[in-house]
């Protein structure tokens, strides 16, 4: 339960963060708090999308052996200036 509710927060956390980094926070800030993105693309109006994934394990009981696994997909939407227009979390496709 407690792994569940720290798995919970992270994902609070890091949307909140760039809820409230819209139309604020760079490429280069991103890129400073974050790393490389794990998939960029070249937008037609000159801005880039990337990605970064989220991928995790749960454990149960004294053992620590892995039950079930999650992944979130994290994009954000830069302009041609680098500054971060949108971003959207889904689970990741397999």
């Amino acid at each position: 339960m407690l792994l569940l509710f720290g798995t919970v927060s992270c994902d609070l956390r890091e949307g909140a963060y760039f809820q409230d980094k819209v139309n604020e926070v760079t490429q280069e800030k991103v890129a400073k708090r974050y790393g490389y993105p794990h998939k960029t693309e070249a937008l037609q109006n000159g801005g880039e999308a990337w990605t970064y994934y989220d991928r995790g394990s749960g454990t149960a009981s004294y053992t620590g052996y892995a039950t079930g696994t999650f992944c979130r997909a994290y994009m954000l939407t830069f302009d041609k200036e680098g500054v971060l227009r949108d971003w959207t979390q889904q689970q990741c496709r397999n």
